[in-house]
């Protein structure tokens, strides 16, 4: 089955995404930072629904603890099929206003966060695809 990760899938946007794919007959990995039981009621729309999919806890502002869970979990479950970022974060303050550590925040998790999730996943994906050339 395609599996797909979806990060920040616990709920609001990325809740909706894990429910339409899961509808779509892919296989899901919810991402949550810190809302579990967020997560759990989304994994139970979707098992409730007839989809399948598991929970992975990690920060994706966090290089080491996505490199960790994820690399653990290929040899588990093989490569996805695709991967959704949805995690991000936002700090509403006007600019001159903004303090660094709400700047730094918003960077790590909206953009480190692409980089720490993917990274780990890409290889394995392009591996698993078929190769052009072949029939």
């Amino acid at each position: 089955m395609r599996r797909v990760l979806v990060t920040g899938a616990s709920r609001g946007i990325g809740r909706a995404i894990a429910e339409k794919l899961a509808r779509n007959g892919f296989s899901l990995a919810i991402n949550y930072r810190e809302r579990k039981d967020a997560a759990e009621e989304t994994l139970a729309r979707i098992r409730e629904a007839g989809g399948t999919a598991e929970l992975l806890a990690f920060d994706v502002a966090n290089r080491a603890a996505c490199a960790g869970v994820l690399e653990a979990d290929l040899p588990a479950h093989g490569p996805f099929f695709g991967v959704v970022c949805n995690a991000g974060t936002h700090a509403d303050a006007p600019f001159p206003a903004l303090a660094p550590e709400a700047w730094d925040r918003v960077l790590r998790t909206s953009l480190d966060g692409f980089y720490n999730v993917l990274r780990p996943l890409v290889m394995p994906m392009v591996r698993a695809r078929p190769s052009a050339a072949s029939p």
